[in-house]
């Protein structure tokens, strides 16, 4: 058991500076598409619920101004 905790904290201290300077200098860009994140999917709402604002913004007016 103290074997692991030992990689486990050595895990965490190698780890946390890596993941900051890679989120610093955002080295995730020169990463192949495919692992980056996907981008969310915009929410469709169903007609009924069209005056309902999301973010501040609406979508679209429907033709009303």
């Amino acid at each position: 058991m103290s074997i692991f905790l030992g990689y486990f904290i050595w895990g965490l201290i190698l780890a946390a500076p890596l993941a900051w300077l890679t989120w610093r200098f955002h080295l995730l860009r020169w990463l192949p598409r495919w692992s980056a994140p996907r981008p969310r999917r915009a929410v469709r709402l169903p007609p009924q619920l069209e005056a309902v604002v999301i973010r501040g913004k609406r979508l679209h007016d429907g033709g009303r101004r």
